[in-house]
């Protein structure tokens, strides 16, 4: 799968998408790190990628409804150690299809993982 990682993505992180075959675009490898929220999203979406963040703000679906992007990856695992974060990250990770991930928002916390689809209408 294709990602784009902001800022706050820890390199632990974007290392084991990388070793479980995904091809990341981290924005602090690219020296990109001052981009806003908009950009970065933007970003994402030009590239095609699925959009991997920290930032809560992304997952407010009135500004980035699931079906009218790439995906959106929230993930909540605040205040623990760095080596703990990517392990729950990966674990949660690990275990979603990536059917699940595509045009949806996911949110990822200590204890469990929770995904808005888009909204079919009738």
């Amino acid at each position: 799968m294709l990602f784009l990682a902001d800022p706050n993505i820890f390199v632990p992180m974007v290392e084991g998408l990388r070793d479980r075959g995904h091809d990341v675009f981290d924005v602090k490898e690219k020296g990109l790190e001052n981009l806003s929220d908009p950009e970065i999203f933007r970003m994402a979406q030009k590239e095609r990628r699925i959009l991997v963040t920290m930032d809560k703000d992304f997952s407010d679906i009135l500004l980035y409804p699931p079906g009218e992007h790439y995906g959106i990856i929230v993930v909540k695992l605040y205040r623990l150690k760095v080596a703990e974060a990517t392990r729950l990250f990966l674990d949660a990770m690990d275990d979603i299809k990536p059917e699940d991930i595509q045009s949806n928002l996911v949110i990822i916390d200590r204890s469990k993982t929770r995904i808005r689809k888009e909204k079919l209408e009738d």
